[in-house]
């Protein structure tokens, strides 16, 4: 019976061990193949159309703001994890109106009309790496210089498009999940990205009294798969763990965070923002956590957004008038 015990401690430290050991993910290097011009980037953004199907709502729909030419600057915006392009709608309406042509791509397994999907299940880290490189080749034919925004699980995109992709002109990181606010630190991050993307997927809501009656925007799904936030920070690893020892290959890198966020854990954000900074000059805004804004800064329907407050901000870093 003693053995047997012995053996059970054993195998659990040896199981906590694995958990917690630090994450080095590989294989997430950039494979640009960018638009040699207007034509054929519209080409490409005719392919990312090609996957909203009918099965996708209309609001979700990839959305291309063309002035019909190549602009002086492109503006692409990459929503947040149960979001869709809706969730960019406004501010991608200021970055046209300002001269830019601007792309807000559909993420994979997102914007489905039916709100109880389990596709979110299916989300992948190399999946987000092929997609975020596709969305900025087709970038680069629509105009001169690209501006890569991203929030949440859109934030990793845009911090990997940022240390990875040297065409990206600007990076602008919106609150991305790098960790959970509620397992802090890199352990615990470790722990929890090997957990998620491990055990079987579980669906979470994200309010668990309302359920399907979730408040604020209907385009947003109201419960999350575990699967995705483990390929969201599967993907955030390998950009923290090539931070360490390269510089971003983007020129600018903006780094925006939200004080008080309850989905995010900040000192993970902050993590990256001085690896960043040990090579580059990194421009860091918080919105003050006094404000009690949503981890959701964008989205204008959002409960606890204040688009007042935040969108002159993220203008102003997206699309500087």
């Amino acid at each position: 019976m003693r053995r047997y015990i012995v053996y059970a401690l054993v195998l659990a430290a040896v199981s906590v061990a694995l958990l917690v050991r630090p994450l080095v993910p590989r294989g997430f290097a950039s494979h640009p193949h960018a638009a040699a011009g207007y034509a054929e980037a519209l080409r490409l953004v005719d392919s990312l159309r090609a996957a909203d199907s009918v099965a996708i709502a209309p609001e979700c729909a990839t959305l291309l703001l063309s002035h019909g030419v190549r602009t002086a600057r492109v503006v692409v915006l990459l929503h947040g994890l149960t979001n869709c392009p809706a969730q960019f709608d406004s501010l991608a309406r200021i970055a046209y109106a300002r001269g830019a042509n601007v792309l807000v791509p559909r993420l994979p397994h997102h914007g489905f009309a039916d709100r109880m999907t389990d596709e979110l299940a299916r989300v992948d880290a190399d999946e987000l790496c092929r997609f975020t490189d596709r969305v900025l080749d087709a970038a680069a034919g629509l105009g001169d210089s690209v501006t890569v925004a991203g929030l949440s699980t859109g934030g990793v995109m845009a911090a990997w498009a940022a240390q990875e992709r040297a065409d990206v002109d600007r990076a602008v990181v919106i609150a991305p999940m790098l960790g959970y606010a509620g397992a802090p630190g890199p352990v615990l991050t470790a722990a929890l990205t090997r957990a998620a993307c491990a055990l079987p997927n579980a669906f979470v809501w994200w309010d668990g009294k309302r359920k399907q009656d979730l408040p604020g925007p209907k385009h947003v799904y109201p419960r999350f798969a575990t699967r995705s936030i483990g390929a969201t920070m599967r993907l955030g690893a390998a950009v923290m763990a090539h931070a360490r020892l390269t510089a971003p290959a983007s020129r600018t890198q903006v780094i925006i965070t939200v004080g008080g966020d309850q989905a995010v854990d900040n000192t993970a954000v902050a993590t990256l923002a001085r690896r960043w900074s040990a090579h580059a000059d990194v421009v860091t805004y918080e919105f003050p956590a006094s404000l009690h804004l949503n981890h959701d800064v964008v989205d204008p329907e959002q409960v606890g957004g204040n688009p007042a407050v935040t969108y002159p901000v993220l203008a102003r870093f997206i699309a500087p008038g």
